[in-house]
């Protein structure tokens, strides 16, 4: 069995959360849930060909020409749902030269539309719903001894003109047993993010799952399952003697959920000489976090933790269920800093109750707090969540994404937020605005400055800086000129 696995890039679409200018200087980071599917069916002895298209560089004719020489019996994607229309047109391109291999989808989308993905892309084989090493054996076994697959749980599977599906695969309950990323497929001295500052830079999970109910989050009261302390340190160990990884992103929905775990894990790293080696960082709320965890964690090698604070009104934290207050977040961030740890806010603008006076709440906190770095996302209304099934569906009386994934070309229109009175050309521009008046202050610029590590991170900086400052010169450009132009259809 021989399987092509393809790390593909998307394009920008209306409905998405991200500030356009954020998202264009993100950085590019390695598919970690595509690497995990990578080791485990090399675990299986299959054949595998890896192709990360913007981190290896490569053109179409140049992808053409590996899969070409390769012939794969099977290309895998990971597809999310935003982008479902990006994936077809990569697998409608694809079968323009390689039209007899099979394609097999994975991915949160797969979990959410099983069985409508492949009623409605027919160039699409087969699905998997469920985590890789609790589907792949069973599937890989199956096709090679072509056997059928009826009855097999976390398949979704094309039986002539029939859509066949037998429920989700059981959840796996031992994460240890998971071979680790198969990092020796992608250069990871090519990844980084934004606000990185080593090379080789590698994303990391120490656990799945996550048991808080934020409203506008798909993982939202899932089961949550970690690793040990020695598993996540064996990683580490692979990462900087195979690799050379001086730098991890933990990408876990919230590390600090279990505080003994979190000690545990910094306490291993130490003992095993690796703080000195790898930094590091992580995902947290401020609810499960305490100065003990910063001061460890600190100790082992973390430089940076991610907040998401949301929002600086109390009554809208309540409809998005976040338990923190305003006071708990001050508290924790100033001790994040007094640790010796870099803190980075997250906030959304547009959440339910939204108004220009809460919005001016969230930006007076996030310019109130010692955040070296903060990002302003607009809030949009994904499926599976809490958000678009009591703020939206309710409302509006139209499940948008199933639409969506129907319709045979991109909805191309804004999907809507019934529950603001506030415009999503008025929220965007909330968000910009909010970057602009968090980083251009002397303070934040110092920050900026003191944090930088090398002179690539300038570079980004510097770039980002001015196309920032190039929209927000734009947008009160256009504002006038639209003025003006109101001004001159009156007269």
């Amino acid at each position: 069995m021989k399987v092509a696995l393809i790390h593909y890039d998307v394009d920008r679409i209306v409905n998405e959360p991200g500030n356009k200018i954020v998202m264009k200087h993100f950085g590019h980071m390695p598919n970690i849930q595509l690497l995990y599917v990578a080791s485990v069916f090399e675990s299986l002895g299959v054949d595998l060909l890896y192709l990360d298209i913007v981190g290896m560089g490569l053109a179409n004719n140049e992808m053409e020409r590996k899969l070409k020489s390769f012939l794969p019996d099977i290309i895998g994607l990971s597809v999310f749902t935003s982008h479902f229309h990006n994936t077809t047109s990569f697998i409608a391109y694809i079968k323009t030269f390689l039209p007899d291999t099979r394609i097999l989808l994975g991915g949160v989308h797969m979990s959410i539309f099983p069985v409508e993905t492949l009623k409605y892309n027919k160039m699409v084989d087969f699905g998997c719903v469920g985590e890789a090493e609790m589907v792949l054996p069973e599937f890989v076994r199956r096709f090679e001894n072509k056997d059928g697959f009826d009855g097999m749980a976390g398949l979704v599977w094309r039986d002539g003109e029939e859509v066949k599906f037998s429920g989700p695969a059981k959840k796996n309950l031992d994460l240890d047993s998971c071979p680790f990323p198969a990092r020796h497929l992608v250069p990871n001295e090519k990844y980084y993010n934004f606000i990185s500052t080593r090379k080789n830079y590698t994303v990391f999970n120490t656990s799945r799952g996550c048991p808080f109910p934020c409203i506008f989050c798909e993982a939202a009261q899932t089961k949550w399952r970690a690793r040990s302390a020695e598993n996540i340190a064996d990683e580490f160990e692979q990462c900087h003697e195979r690799f050379g990884i001086r730098e991890i992103d933990m990408f876990d929905s919230s590390f600090t959920i279990k505080k003994q775990r979190v000690l545990d894990i910094c306490q291993e790293l130490i003992r095993r000489g690796l703080h000195r080696k790898i930094i590091w960082d992580a995902r947290s709320r401020v609810d499960v976090m305490d100065m003990e965890m910063l001061e460890a964690m600190k100790e082992a090698g973390c430089y940076r933790v991610f907040y998401g604070l949301e929002s600086g009104d109390p009554e809208v934290l309540k409809k998005l269920r976040k338990k923190a207050d305003i006071q708990q977040m001050r508290d924790v961030v100033k001790n994040t800093s007094k640790a010796g740890i870099s803190p980075f806010g997250y906030f959304l603008v547009g959440s339910p109750g939204e108004t220009m006076e809460s919005y001016r709440q969230t930006v007076a906190l996030a310019k109130g707090l010692p955040l070296d770095f903060a990002i302003f996302n607009a809030l949009t209304p994904f499926p599976k969540t809490q958000l678009y099934k009591d703020y939206y569906i309710d409302f509006v009386e139209r499940d948008f994404w199933a639409d969506y994934i129907k319709s045979p070309k991109p909805i191309e229109t804004f999907m809507g937020r019934p529950w603001t009175e506030l415009s999503d050309d008025q929220i965007r521009k909330m968000t910009h605005n909010a970057m602009i008046g968090f980083y251009f202050r002397p303070t934040q610029i110092y920050r900026a400055i003191r944090s930088i590590g090398s002179f690539e991170q300038f570079v980004r900086y510097s770039r980002a800086g001015v196309d920032m400052l190039g929209g927000y010169i734009s947008s009160i450009f256009n504002l006038r000129q639209s003025r003006s132009e109101t001004k001159t259809d009156q007269a």
